[in-house]
């Protein structure tokens, strides 16, 4: 009897804090492969992955064959090398991943906006409750923070910002550089277009670029 005792409680701890997540891993190992060769791969190494589950039940809810973790990851890219969190989102019947990149290192994440794009909500509010989780979701692994900065009849708006004191840092061969934030300020101002109450289109614009006639091409990137 004390060693069923023992087993069961052994069993417990290990539920509670030595989570396991073998089909992620067996998932994350194939599509993140370290045997990839592709200039700007990021690479699962399950010895410093650090996996952790995320709970966003409004974009569960949306979304509600997928699950959310952060992982750690590696990423190539060119002769830098820089370990950076990202976000999977993972769909464990059909073996299937979403990896949404840092903002620092792809800016808004295409992939996971063109899940959401179209999916009805009740009201206004539910909508926004729905975008502020999301948002959480995108800050992961970056100093980055969205900033409602209000609305028109059809129009949601954003500021993606970064504070004083911020900083990331590229390192390669070597080397690295970092970029100090030295005042507040804008990185991207987000504009999501609405129709009853679905979002049917995201752009994402770089206020440093939006005057500028040499970029007046390049200066904002649309999701739709």
């Amino acid at each position: 009897m004390r060693l069923l005792t023992l087993i069961f409680i052994f069993g417990m701890f290990s539920n509670l804090y030595g989570q396991s997540y073998h089909a992620l891993e067996n998932v994350l190992k194939k599509e993140l492969s370290q045997h990839s060769t592709t200039d700007g791969r990021w690479v699962y190494y399950p010895d410093k992955a650090n996996i952790e589950k995320i709970e966003k039940p409004l974009v569960k809810a949306a979304l509600p064959n997928y699950d959310f973790y952060k992982v750690s990851l590696t990423n190539y890219l060119g002769y830098h090398v820089n370990e950076g969190t990202c976000v999977i989102l993972f769909d464990s019947l059909k073996s299937k991943i979403v990896l949404v990149k840092p903002i620092w290192y792809g800016g808004i994440s295409d992939p996971l906006i063109k899940l959401v794009l179209k999916k009805p909500f009740d009201n206004k509010e539910k909508l926004l409750n729905f975008l502020n989780e999301l948002n959480e979701l995108m800050e992961i692994g970056s100093a980055y923070k969205f900033v409602y900065t209000g609305a028109t009849e059809d129009i949601l708006k954003y500021d993606l910002v970064y504070f004083k004191g911020d900083s990331y840092t590229t390192s390669g061969k070597g080397t690295s550089s970092t970029v100090n934030y030295t005042k507040d300020g804008i990185w991207r101002q987000i504009e999501i277009k609405v129709k009853n109450f679905k979002m049917i289109e995201y752009t994402s614009i770089n206020p440093s670029l939006k005057d500028n006639k040499e970029y007046k091409k390049d200066y904002k990137d649309i999701i739709k």
